[in-house]
């Protein structure tokens, strides 16, 4: 049964890796999972928010630095004191709002420090990479219709125009996350990280779906590597040059686009809408992809897959079926799912 439905970047991420999952998080139609009809089903226990905690509290300080035109009312003193007053208000309002395993977690002092840390780095970024401009806006809903059937939409953490020829000139849109992400000469893009580009792309179509016009720069800011600092191997070792000087941080991780690039996450749109209003919401266990799902212990046909893989021999992928998704997070280090 069709529904009154905008698709955002998480919901098409969410239903292409497993449309199961898609369905028993967002809910659909008159389709009961458990939640009762068009519900989204009940999760089978309360998930630690301890790695999405810190981006929100960062991004919600910067956003507040943007919309509120904060550079333009005070003093350089003023604005760190106030900027940081931001984060210890939010992350008291964060914790309070959500559950956390404190012993999965960092501590609430660490919290603190890497939060103020990452919003006066991005500060720094922000200074050398010029990311303000006559019109800088956070936070900015764009909701549009790839057909008369697929409104889809996206919220960018910030969209930025500058006319003066300088550093970036034109339309900029900039995502924000607080994951790790490390110098990998075995990927393809150089990188290791925990984003998908097709996010920033996603972004790019929306923007370009309400205005008639391609954004000119798409880019990922990680707060934990902000302008200047030290970029780190797989192993947290310094990167150097072929001088042997250590390589420095720019603050901005560059995605390019076409607009071919466009038409396809279009297409993609209008496919998983397509599919959605079929009702196709198929389960597709794999180990990479239930390891975080809030559902793996109760969903059938993971379970089927693990007794599986139980009774043969074990691979790489297999060795993660023996432990379920929330007892992975013990293991320490990044997730997948920081936000952001």
């Amino acid at each position: 049964m069709a529904r009154e439905f905008t698709l955002y970047w998480s919901s098409l991420d969410k239903f292409e890796k497993c449309p199961q999952n898609f369905l028993w998080s967002k809910g659909w139609g008159v389709i009961d999972v458990g939640g009762g009809p068009g519900k989204k089903k009940p999760k089978p226990y309360e998930k630690s928010m301890h790695h999405a905690i810190m981006g929100i509290v960062i991004q919600a300080a910067i956003e507040r630095f943007y919309n509120d035109e904060l550079w333009k009312l005070l003093t350089k003193d003023q604005l760190r004191e106030r900027l940081l007053d931001l984060c210890e208000q939010n992350l008291k309002l964060e914790l309070a709002r959500h559950y956390i395993d404190w012993r999965q977690s960092d501590t609430r002092e660490e919290m603190d420090e890497i939060i103020k840390a990452g919003v006066m780095g991005y500060m720094r970024t922000l200074k050398h990479q010029r990311l303000l401009g006559p019109y800088s806006k956070a936070e900015l809903d764009m909701v549009a219709y790839v057909n008369q059937y697929t409104p889809i939409g996206g919220r960018a953490d910030l969209i930025l125009r500058r006319d003066d020829g300088d550093i970036l000139p034109g339309i900029t849109i900039i995502d924000g996350k607080n994951s790790r992400r490390y110098k990998d000469t075995k990927s393809p893009t150089g990188w290791k990280t925990y984003t998908d580009p097709d996010q920033l792309r996603w972004y790019a179509l929306c923007f370009y779906l309400c205005y008639n016009e391609m954004p000119d720069h798409l880019g990922f800011v990680y707060y934990r590597y902000p302008y200047g600092a030290t970029v780190l191997d797989m192993d947290g070792k310094p990167v150097l040059d072929d001088d042997g000087n250590e390589t420095k941080e720019t603050g901005v991780d560059w995605v390019e686009y076409t607009k071919e690039d466009l038409k396809g996450l279009g297409q993609r749109a209008v496919d998983a809408r397509k599919a959605m209003d079929k009702e196709k919401f198929d389960a597709n266990p794999n180990p990479q992809g239930c390891r975080f799902c809030d559902f793996e212990s109760v969903c059938p046909e993971r379970q089927a897959q693990k007794d599986k893989n139980r009774r043969r021999p074990r691979n790489t992928d297999d060795m993660l079926d023996g432990v379920q998704g929330f007892q992975l997070l013990n293991m320490g280090g990044s997730t997948s799912e920081e936000k952001g």
